[in-house]
């Protein structure tokens, strides 16, 4: 748990698992091994240190007053985040220059040919969307990391859907676009 947290505010969190001290202690205890193995699952490090940045998170919550009816789910979907979170985090500590030679090594097996039939494949299959379709999947990835979150935002209301709406209907776009790469270039 954080420092930031009072004896108090732990005692607190125990209440909301159960009135009775030794049924909330078994229930933490529980609750504590589940998200440990949550995060074991999800190929995580450090699963203790993530099981407190979810504790921390759920006691904060119920700090604010906030009414947690399962506390079990509840903190499974904070753990969701935590390993987004956590997963961006070790992506960002990657080595650039291993993964750019290792990328460039792949790279060499192909072909100048098969780089370009590739890339001719990939302009056909954006031809064929209709301009709506290859506008929206440009001005999705078209952004800088740190300005990404926000400019995605700003298209969802422009097209007046909820982020989720438009990360779908992306999704479903690429997922055809890449189809349509497969296919035309034969794998």
């Amino acid at each position: 748990m954080s420092d930031n947290l009072s004896k108090t505010d732990f005692e607190r969190f125990l209440q909301t698992l159960d009135s009775n001290k030794e049924k909330a202690a078994e229930k933490y205890l529980a609750l504590r091994s589940s998200l440990e193995s949550f995060f074991e699952w999800r190929d995580c490090e450090n699963t203790e240190e993530l099981t407190d940045i979810v504790f921390d998170r759920v006691i904060k919550k119920i700090i604010e007053g906030e009414f947690i009816e399962n506390i079990t789910a509840f903190s499974i979907s904070i753990a969701k985040f935590v390993v987004m979170e956590y997963k961006r985090k070790s992506l960002r500590n990657v080595d650039l220059e291993e993964v750019s030679d290792t990328v460039n090594f792949a790279e060499s097996f192909e072909s100048d040919d098969l780089k370009a039939r590739k890339l001719n494949c990939l302009k056909k299959c954006l031809a064929q969307l209709s301009d709506k379709k290859r506008k929206l999947l440009i001005e999705y990835y078209d952004t800088e990391e740190s300005t990404m979150i926000a400019k995605r935002k700003s298209l969802a209301e422009k097209l007046e859907l909820n982020l989720n709406s438009l990360r779908i209907r992306v999704s479903r776009l690429r997922s055809k676009l890449e189809e349509c790469t497969k296919d035309c270039c034969g794998k």
